[in-house]
C-alpha cells in the first residue's frame, strides 16, 4: 500500500458511510462533497476504530490533567500508538 496524502480535519465537518455487503467494506466519506473517501475492509475498518478509540481515550486523559493547551508549539508532544495488523 501507497498513500501520498495529507488530511486534517480539526473543525466539525460532515461524514456519512456506505456499507457493502458483498465486499465486506465500507466507504467513509468526509466534507460537504465527499472531498475525502476513503475505502476499508471490515478488518481494517476495525482498526481505525480501534485507534480512534485510543486517540479518544488518550485527548479525554489530557483534558482530566489539565493538558488542553491547543497550541501545538506549547504542547507537551504527540501521543502515539500503534496497532497490530
Amino acid at each position: 500500500m501507497s498513500v501520498e496524502t495529507w488530511v486534517e480535519m480539526t473543525h466539525t465537518v460532515p461524514m456519512r458511510f456506505e456499507a457493502c455487503a458483498l465486499n465486506d467494506n465500507a466507504t467513509l466519506h468526509f466534507g460537504q462533497s465527499s472531498e475525502y473517501v476513503l475505502t476499508l475492509g471490515r478488518d481494517n475498518l476495525r482498526q481505525l476504530v480501534d485507534l480512534a478509540t485510543l486517540a479518544i481515550a488518550e485527548l479525554d486523559s489530557a483534558v482530566a490533567r489539565g493538558g488542553t493547551d491547543d497550541d501545538p508549539a506549547r504542547a507537551s508532544g504527540a501521543q502515539r500508538a500503534t496497532l497490530p495488523g
